[in-house]
């Protein structure tokens, strides 16, 4: 039974956004539709393409709700080492068929509180006089029991019975290839996956803005002129590079990337940069890197203290699509992330 419950914990990760259905017909769990699709990973699985489709952040969301190799969301468990024990069959059976053998610990409560406000999502803790529920998005909201005049449990998983049907066959292949193949999941070991941007600012990456004294994405950022700006959620593309585009990143002007870094204990780490633009990188609000010039692969040793650290990059943006990307050299007890969540 442990096993169905985390693998109905992995389909909550593959939730689905509008788009017509392809006229493939998709998988089912007749046995011999299962054969075939086991035969089709074994055979032509591509693991690469399957990583992209967990990384998509406009179709299969996977990284919303689960992370690999610390890259990803906290909705669900990690997925590294549950994927070793997963059989093929049985990761198809939870993809295609969520809710059909989920059991306690990953059911979907709906709670409505007295002011009228219906809240759903997972039970992470029950104390005496409170519950801590997490939404789809993977925010938690903790809710008195004296404001609760109704809870309700059901057995349907928070994906969707039959949404990996959006998926064509080959893609469904691929992303399964991807979750049997841990060196396909290495690959993703550091990568900053979704970062807080917040702007525009002037094109200048040496100019200093208040804020860059103690970043913090809950509270609005203030500008040198007075401006206020909020900080907003983004995700990397599928090559793991942030692309600055949108409001916050107009055309011959800079944008901000708040990032948090986690370490075991004070040491020196190794990040590796990646822009297409200059850019200025501070750590901890103090400015470690420099450089009006793109760099790919460019390495940077930078000193971290115990605990939480935050990572800010000013990037110029003077065609409006410039991207960035970050990465850290493995190395056990390190985490890159856009919040705090363990």
């Amino acid at each position: 039974m442990k096993t169905y419950r985390i693998a109905g914990a992995l389909a909550a990760a593959v939730l689905f956004s509008g788009g017509a259905l392809p006229s493939e017909e998709q998988f089912n769990l007749e046995p011999a539709s299962l054969a075939q699709l086991e035969k089709a990973v074994r055979s032509r699985g591509d693991p690469a393409r399957g990583r992209e489709i967990f990384l998509d952040t406009r179709d299969a969301q996977c990284a919303n709700c689960h992370r690999i190799q610390g890259v990803g969301g906290h909705v669900g468990p990690a997925l590294g080492s549950i994927m070793e024990r997963l059989d093929i069959r049985q990761i198809a059976e939870a993809l295609i068929a969520p809710s059909r053998k989920l059991t306690g610990g990953y059911e979907t409560y709906t709670i409505a509180r007295t002011d009228g406000k219906i809240l759903s999502g997972l039970k992470l803790k029950d104390s005496g006089n409170q519950l801590l529920l997490r939404d789809g998005l993977g925010k938690d909201t903790v809710i008195q029991k004296e404001q609760i005049s109704r809870i309700e449990k059901s057995p349907v998983s928070l994906m969707p019975a039959r949404l990996v049907s959006r998926l064509s066959r080959k893609d469904l292949v691929n992303l399964i290839s991807f979750l049997k193949n841990p060196a396909a999941q290495l690959k993703l070991n550091g990568r900053l996956s979704r970062a807080w941007i917040t702007g525009p600012f002037s094109r200048s990456i040496s100019r200093t803005e208040p804020f860059e004294k103690n970043p913090d994405p809950a509270k609005v950022a203030v500008s040198s002129t007075g401006k206020l700006l909020q900080w907003k959620l983004i995700n990397a593309r599928a090559d793991g590079l942030i692309q600055l585009a949108g409001p916050v990143a107009a055309k011959k002007s800079s944008a901000y990337i708040l990032a948090l870094m986690k370490s075991d204990r004070e040491r020196e780490a190794v990040l590796r940069l990646d822009h297409s633009s200059g850019m200025r990188l501070l750590v901890n609000s103090e400015t470690v890197y420099s450089s009006r010039n793109p760099a790919r692969n460019s390495r940077l040793s930078i000193r971290l203290r115990k605990g939480w650290n935050t990572i800010l990059s000013r990037v110029s943006n003077p065609t409006g699509d410039s991207t960035l990307g970050i990465r850290y050299e493995p190395a056990r007890g390190l985490r890159l992330t856009a919040d705090r969540q363990d």
